[in-house]
């Protein structure tokens, strides 16, 4: 291999490869170069091979593959802690449609940037942000520069609305959008960032009561001819439904069959209100899932049948949610009310296992958005998106099976630095791209002014 190939090598560490592979291996050293890992071995054998450049000491600590969100609103984060213990629709009424409304670009972009940052530190190298708030022209453009400046690897996926009423809303959508438009813009921001080797983009129609059926139809044509994710909340509540058969006679996941939906690479968020014929569709259209447990649990939605649908051989990774509703975007706290959920839901301790909700959180979570083969595990080939972790802490000390420890007992602290695209975004703890103290300072004023202006109690 030619020595100019790498740009780093990260040295002295332990690495999980991962599960069906090599397992743990201790004592290695990572080859990186132009973001993609390069090689995987012994210390002696990569330092000959690469004897001029650049090393990073891991100081025996944990390299594990990062975490990747495939569910949040990062313009939520304004409404962190709004509409606590309220029925959905009362809470959606009292902080997000509230609030929504008075976003502009930069309360976006620093709602954005903190939802970043707080991702970074817990753990997650890819966030799939579905943001609806298009509310004024162009506030996407804030979350990708927001993804830009902060080092992660950033799915925008483009939400919309095409109707005019929502049930249960005394006003109009904020962010009504012809489809036609939504499909422009799209098109603009994937010109806009071209190349860009850490941002991509995905379709994300609301939900079935917050789409025309032309437009849902309109939005799984174009997601075929450009072969892209298509994204959609589903039965998280039992609205979806009634909506469907008084609208349509059928439930909802039949009307997404009949108009091409489930022909997509479709990733649907929440599925909490499944019955069988669902479960069959998912598996005859190959459907896969963002879990959203914390969400599900905060707004009592119910427990989705995770392990029947993994027991199905359906694919389904793991999300946040926003923090209007989660409270925060930290993966490892989502990883750990996964396994904690499906264990009471089906009274079962072996039910969802660490390794299984770590899969899902990395190798099997690339898989539904259709990045199997660049993230999720530290392989050569695969993007350097990398955690640093030290389980040498008081809440994971002693730690005889490492993932078991970070997914029951892990936090924050345990996340000493993190990689995206083999650059550090976070080294020993600190920020490495962004002034962290200005930007929550800036977001706290900010959110502060909306909440006065949006006159909510």
């Amino acid at each position: 291999m030619m020595e100019s190939n790498a740009d780093l090598l990260i040295r002295n560490a332990k690495i999980w490869i991962a599960e069906g592979q090599s397992g743990f291996l201790s004592e290695v050293s990572v080859a990186v170069g132009n973001g993609r890992i390069l090689e995987v071995g012994k210390p002696q054998n990569l330092e000959a091979s690469y004897p001029a450049t650049k090393t990073w000491d891991a100081k025996g600590k944990l390299l594990l593959p990062g975490l990747l969100n495939t569910h949040c609103h990062l313009f939520q984060t304004f409404m962190r802690g709004l509409g606590k213990d309220l029925p959905f629709m009362d809470w959606m009424n009292s902080s997000v449609r509230l609030l929504m409304p008075m976003m502009d670009d930069e309360a976006v972009y620093l709602a954005a940037m903190v939802g970043c940052m707080e991702a970074i530190r817990t753990g997650t190298t890819t966030l799939v942000d579905f943001m609806y708030a298009n509310v004024k022209p162009r506030l996407s453009d804030a979350v990708l520069r927001a993804f830009d400046e902060c080092g992660i690897r950033g799915m925008l996926a483009r939400g919309f609305t095409d109707i005019d009423h929502f049930p249960g809303s005394p006003t109009p959508p904020a962010s009504w959008q012809r489809v036609e438009d939504t499909l422009a813009d799209i098109e603009r921001l994937q010109a806009l960032y071209k190349g860009h080797p850490r941002i991509g983009f995905i379709l994300a129609p609301s939900v079935i009561w917050a789409m025309t059926r032309e437009g849902l139809a309109e939005t799984a044509r174009y997601a075929k001819a450009n072969d892209l994710v298509l994204t959609m909340h589903l039965l998280e509540t039992a609205d979806d439904d009634q909506f469907s058969q008084e609208r349509y006679g059928k439930r909802t996941t039949r009307v997404l069959e009949e108009i091409g939906v489930l022909e997509t690479h479709f990733l649907a968020v929440h599925t909490v209100r499944l019955q069988e014929e669902d479960i069959r569709l998912f598996e005859q259209y190959h459907t896969k899932i963002s879990h959203n447990p914390v969400a599900n649990m905060i707004l009592g939605s119910g427990a989705a049948p995770i392990c029947e649908l993994a027991r199905r051989g359906i694919q389904i990774s793991l999300g946040t949610d926003g923090a209007a509703s989660n409270d925060s975007q930290n993966m490892i706290e989502v990883m750990k009310s996964a396994a904690l959920l499906q264990k009471v839901h089906y009274r079962d301790t072996a039910a969802l296992s660490a390794r299984q909700v770590f899969s899902m959180a990395t190798d099997q979570g690339a898989a539904t958005i259709k990045m199997e083969d660049q993230i999720g595990a530290l392989l050569p080939g695969m993007r350097a998106d990398i955690l640093v972790v030290d389980l040498e802490k008081p809440n994971t000390t002693p730690c005889y099976d490492p993932i078991a420890s970070l997914v029951y007992s892990g936090s924050e602290a345990n996340i000493s630095s993190v990689f995206v695209e083999g650059s550090l975004v976070l080294e020993n703890g600190v920020l490495t791209r962004v002034d962290e103290e200005d930007i929550l300072r800036r977001a706290q004023k900010k959110a502060q002014d909306l909440h006065q202006a949006a006159k909510i109690k």
